[in-house]
């Protein structure tokens, strides 16, 4: 098998040189290929381009490149997978355990933003545009990012506190370009928190990344997606606030006036009848 490998301080990149499949017969050599070459801490970047198949032996090595990798704290990155391989990935359920990118220029900007963030003593937060109603909190991302292990954790924290003020919370995720493994826990994380909360969860992106991401991911359900704004917020219920009602006045008891003495002899019945008779 010929593969062709680009060397950097941070990362290694391997792509096959021409079409071919990662089968029994050659998955040894490719493995024995890349560990050569590979350095402790870097990451690995496979591109996929040119692998037209991949059989269970061909997964295995997956699995064990990632498990050595990930020893030497380093990262294993998977790159313009065919929709046949994403297929099987999605099939062997291995497509969560693998962070994969739509192409090499989105898996570079990854590493890049792993390093930019790697010295800092506050984590990477992603720039929230927030607006709150009664009925729901609507949260954007004000700029390109990605949803990756470095933010999670404020995105996560973020979610669950608009969670809490309102029924239900629309993410715009447009301006979203990656999510990695991590990212994606984050979002099923969230689903069950809402779901437990009796809350919702409302998606809006369009987007061709994400599409590609949440297909690949089997994840096109996790939430109510929609393409615009507008046509999530219609779907949201208004919440009426419930106005008091007025207590009733209170009841005014009316006393009875007394009785003038001797009135009730003066005017008798029996005093009346009498008195025919004198």
């Amino acid at each position: 098998m010929q593969i062709e490998v680009r060397q950097e301080k941070q990362f290694i990149y391997v792509k096959f040189i021409r079409t071919c499949n990662l089968n029994f017969g050659n998955t040894e050599d490719f493995k024995t290929q890349v560990l050569e070459k590979y350095k402790p801490t870097q990451t690995l970047i496979l591109d996929f381009k040119n692998l037209d198949f991949i059989d269970s032996a061909g997964l295995t090595v997956l699995i064990h490149l990632r498990r050595k990798i990930s020893e030497t704290k380093g990262q294993l990155k998977l790159v313009n997978i065919s929709d046949k391989i994403s297929k099987l990935l999605q099939i062997t359920r291995l497509h969560r355990i693998f962070d994969i990118y739509e192409n090499f220029e989105a898996a570079f900007k990854s590493i890049e933003q792993k390093e930019q963030t790697k010295d800092k003593t506050a984590p990477y937060a992603i720039h929230l545009q927030v607006k709150h109603t009664l009925s729901y909190s609507w949260v954007k991302i004000k700029q390109p990012d990605s949803l990756i292990k470095a933010n999670t954790a404020q995105f996560r924290t973020k979610i669950r506190e608009y969670l809490k003020k309102a029924p239900t919370v629309i993410l715009n995720f447009d301006n979203i370009r990656n999510i990695d493994s991590s990212g994606i826990a984050s979002l099923i994380h969230l689903k069950r928190l809402s779901r437990e909360q009796k809350k919702k969860i409302l998606l809006v992106y369009n987007n061709r990344v994400l599409n590609r991401l949440f297909k690949l991911y089997s994840l096109d359900d996790l939430f109510a997606q929609f393409e615009t704004d507008k046509e999530a917020i219609a779907t949201v219920k208004p919440v009426v606030i419930k106005r008091k009602a007025k207590a009733p006045a209170p009841k005014v008891e009316v006393k009875p006036k007394p009785a003038i003495a001797g009135m009730d002899l003066q005017f008798s019945d029996i005093l009346f009848l009498t008195s025919f008779n004198k």
